[in-house]
């Protein structure tokens, strides 16, 4: 019976963990643009509602700077999102035959 000496079993372990982490941030990536888009869309609605509040709250005296800054809110949550931005994925090395 082979005995695996506790620094082999924690390198197998992560290596485990990172296989993974990898998987799994394979469907991450095909999820992410939807929640990403879904997360601006509720921005910009909860944006509006505070401007609005705002704007009836102080009687309409900063209606033009509230707009432009609803307007730069809007503007960057409408930033195109690059489709060849860098990811990072881990590959766990090759476990080692005894």
């Amino acid at each position: 019976m082979v005995r695996m000496g506790l620094t082999d079993k924690a390198k197998e372990l992560a290596d485990t963990a990172l296989t993974k982490a990898g998987e799994l941030s394979e469907v991450a990536r095909e999820k992410a643009p939807g929640y990403l888009d879904r997360a601006a869309d509720l921005a910009v609605k909860a944006t509006d509602a505070a401007a609005g509040g705002v704007d009836r709250a102080t009687g309409g005296r900063f209606h033009e700077r509230i707009e432009e800054v609803t307007a730069k809110v809007g503007a960057s949550l409408d930033r195109p999102r690059p489709a060849d931005s860098p990811t990072v994925v881990v590959e766990p090395d090759e476990p080692k035959q005894p």
